[in-house]
């Protein structure tokens, strides 16, 4: 489901617990949690900023393992007669590995300072 508003990201973060429990959570009023989420009230930064964070990281717990998508990927891939489609994927996949593996290189080298 793809977030479109304020008050859907809210809604979104609350996560099927109660106004009332989310307010608490945030530091609001149960009100305040109703009125961003019909739209008749903006939510500070501060609260915006939460809700995100907690999409984000549900939507996070909710993506495969690397051996979930394996599988999944060499099932799909099974019949002989997609081939070529196995072909693109796999350069694919090493050209992803090779910039992953230099970004991480870049991360971890040490920074020179003149002086």
């Amino acid at each position: 489901m793809a977030i479109t508003s304020v008050g859907e990201l809210v809604k979104a973060a609350r996560n099927g617990r109660s106004q009332k429990e989310f307010a608490a959570f945030l530091g609001v009023k149960q009100s305040s949690v109703s009125r961003y989420e019909s739209g008749k009230a903006s939510p500070p930064i501060r609260v915006i900023e939460q809700c995100m964070q907690l999409v984000h990281a549900a939507k996070a717990e909710d993506a495969p393992t690397a051996d979930q998508l394996a599988e999944r990927i060499r099932a799909a891939l099974a019949d002989p007669d997609l081939r070529q489609a196995r072909l693109a994927l796999s350069r694919l996949v090493d050209a992803f590995v090779s910039e992953h593996a230099q970004t991480r290189v870049t991360r971890a080298a040490p920074q020179i300072t003149g002086g």
